[in-house]
């Protein structure tokens, strides 16, 4: 493939230089599959910088699997965001900004990549314009509770801001970007890796997976991954020991997963550790998780997954409190208070209400069809020079 301009693969010589930065697993597990798009193409130069929990106890050292991916990993840069505070959060932030420098300047990419709404990605963003490099930023235009006062509504938008090409989920995240004045060409709605994951990973039986995992998955199970909000523990517990109760009394296993390295993280891994009936695991191989979630017959607490992939896997799905609450989605989640009560009616509409389950659609999601990478190839491929990527102009 050979574009008829002159744009950034001809000015790259034929292969264009892309370097991913990643900080977590799941932000790592939604670019994958366009990762592993570029690494199999003869156009693109792909290698990973890996920082944040990925290098910690956190999630059992995830950058295991990116080197079991077999991606290159240009560098490993250390942060302090085990320490789970505030104020460590912001020393994470320098650390990475000095890291990601050198290893700009040591390596010259010629595109940074970065998805979604954490520091990580809105200090790359930084980082690449004072160095000239593009930004391509996934998963922009998203919206999860503006009135909450999460600071990731705003690290979005910041990033959004500082990028230079953005590839969106859905329709209406595409028009809340071109609300912020950036220009139409920059702008593509291409889906969520999370659903090409979903469509990529080969299936396994009850059987296998418990194998595979130690988890019990014979019986009637719920995954339950909560997130704090704010650093709020207290509600976060609160909400945790509502949502195992009521499941474990409709009948259901619960299985938990270890939250990401959001301020109060740590006190929740405390927490959950100590609950009696449940399993807790800290992090599973791609497989294993996504076939966790194909197996279950609810998820429960506040994830993203509940909108990507539990979407196109006809999932029903609970989100207790106020995180991702006025994310779009299809139908297949219902928000419900933090008491038992409304966590109570919440799980019994999952489970048996007809009229909620018919809004249940396997193999279809409102963030894509599966193949958002081969979507994003092309655009990369047809991207005009950097001096134009550069010349950033407002809208409105």
């Amino acid at each position: 493939m050979k574009n008829e301009h002159y744009g950034l693969l001809e000015e790259s010589h034929q292969c264009i230089s892309v370097m991913a930065v990643t900080g977590i697993r799941s932000e790592y597990d939604l670019m994958y599959p366009l990762l592993n798009e570029m690494h199999n193409s003869p156009f693109f130069n792909v290698s990973v910088v890996v920082t944040g929990a990925h290098l910690t106890s956190l999630h059992n050292y995830s950058v295991k699997e990116i080197e079991q991916d077999g991606f290159t990993i240009c560098s490993r840069i250390e942060t302090t965001i085990e320490q789970d505070d505030v104020t460590n959060r912001v020393l994470s932030c320098s650390l990475l900004m000095k890291g990601l420098g050198d290893t700009i300047a040591k390596h010259s990419p010629d595109l940074l990549l970065v998805l979604g709404d954490r520091e990580e990605p809105l200090v790359a963003a930084m980082v690449g314009n004072y160095m000239n490099v593009p930004i391509v930023h996934l998963a922009g235009g998203d919206s999860t509770n503006p009135e909450g006062g999460n600071v990731d509504e705003q690290s979005r938008h910041a990033t959004t801001k500082l990028s230079h090409l953005h590839l969106t989920m859905t329709p209406s995240h595409s028009e809340r970007i071109l609300k912020l004045g950036e220009e139409a060409w920059r702008v593509h709605t291409v889906g969520s890796g999370g659903v090409d994951r979903l469509r990529l990973t080969p299936h396994l039986s009850r059987d296998a997976l418990r194998k595979a995992t130690a988890l019990h998955t014979e019986s009637r199970y719920a995954v339950f991954i909560h997130h704090p909000l704010n650093g709020d523990f207290n509600t976060a517990k609160l909400e945790i020991n509502a949502g195992v109760k009521k499941a474990v009394q409709a009948g259901l296993h619960v299985i938990i997963g270890v939250p990401n390295s959001d301020p109060g993280s740590s006190e929740i891994v405390k927490f959950i550790n100590e609950l009696k009936g449940v399993q807790v695991y800290k992090n599973l191989t791609r497989d294993a998780f996504i076939n966790l979630l194909r197996h279950a017959d609810l998820l429960i607490g506040n994830s993203s997954l509940a909108f990507h992939e539990a979407d196109y896997l006809g999932l029903p799905a609970i989100n207790i409190g106020e995180r991702q609450r006025g994310r779009e989605h299809s139908g297949n989640v219902i928000f419900c208070d933090s008491t038992y009560d409304a966590v109570e009616d919440a799980i019994q509409t999952a489970l048996y209400d007809d009229t909620f389950r018919d809004h249940l659609n396997p193999n279809e999601s409102l963030y894509g069809d599966g193949f958002m990478a081969t979507r994003v190839l092309k655009i990369l491929l047809d991207l005009p020079i950097k001096r134009k990527m550069f010349a950033k102009q407002i809208t409105f």
